[in-house]
């Protein structure tokens, strides 16, 4: 009851901060929160990934590459796989050429590999969050995609308190179930058939999208716990007390984000 409490407290204050930007900056507020988040929520993942393994100017030049892709790719949303190939590829020659300060050839390709993934969890993902900001109604959409996502979470942590019993993948979060799975996804739906009325929207194409929307989040969830479990901690950060890091509480969004675009614009277009 305890941590649920303070879990409950920080997701207010959490709120309160979102909409604190949103009251003072409107729709650039919000970006630049998003790219606060990158900053810290890329810190805690040079700790997860690299763990003291890399040097410090390897972590460093990670560090920038990856906000550079963040940043260019919200500047030129339409250019985002351009930008992510372009700084992927500019990092990998780097790397190669200062190969003699890895041990040896596999902590090369190690350190490569992680980066690369890096990128792509938090460089390009995020973006895609941000760019569903410039959507007709795009704050509308934007607190679709957290709502459902984190109504989820909600859901999730109530429906496997109360039900749960068969565990879900417990090589890689002992503490999910199926159970909880299924109430995250129930929730979530719920969500989605509440912002329906608010965006105008089909019902049942919007119940499809929070479906979706939910589902790769929990997926988003399970692999970001995959990532520490192999790193050997237990959060991201400690920001958010009972929560965690940023990166703990946005797991889900990253992964969700570009289905919840995706569904948005055909869903604007009417081509659905």
């Amino acid at each position: 009851m305890k941590s649920f409490l303070t879990r409950l407290i920080s997701a207010v204050f959490g709120v309160i901060f979102v909409l604190a930007f949103w009251h003072f900056g409107q729709i650039r507020g919000l970006k630049i929160l998003a790219l606060l988040g990158v900053m810290v929520g890329g810190y805690e993942l040079v700790r997860i990934l690299f763990h003291g393994v890399d040097s410090l100017w390897n972590r460093g030049v990670f560090y920038f590459f990856l906000l550079c892709i963040f940043t260019l790719s919200c500047l030129h949303p339409d250019h985002a796989a351009l930008v992510f190939a372009f700084f992927s590829i500019c990092f990998c020659l780097m790397s190669l050429l200062t190969q003699k300060k890895f041990a040896n050839l596999e902590a090369l390709t190690s350190f490569q590999a992680k980066s690369i993934l890096g990128f792509f969890y938090v460089g390009l993902l995020p973006s895609f969050a941000v760019r569903i900001l410039d959507l007709p109604q795009g704050v509308l959409w934007f607190s679709t995609l957290l709502a459902v996502v984190f109504g989820g979470d909600i859901g999730a942590y109530i429906a496997g308190v109360l039900f749960g019993r068969r565990k879900l993948m417990p090589m890689i979060s002992p503490k999910k179930t199926v159970e909880g799975a299924i109430g995250g996804l129930l929730c979530s739906m719920l969500v989605g058939f509440f912002f329906s009325r608010l965006l105008a929207q089909p019902i049942l194409p919007l119940l499809i999208l929070s479906a979706a929307t939910a589902v790769v989040a929990q997926f988003g969830d399970l692999f970001e716990s995959q990532l520490k479990r192999v790193a050997d901690v237990k959060d991201s950060g400690r920001i958010m007390p009972g929560h965690g890091g940023v990166l703990d509480r946005i797991d889900g969004v990253l992964f969700a984000s570009p289905i919840l675009l995706f569904g948005a614009i055909l869903l604007e277009n009417r081509l659905v």
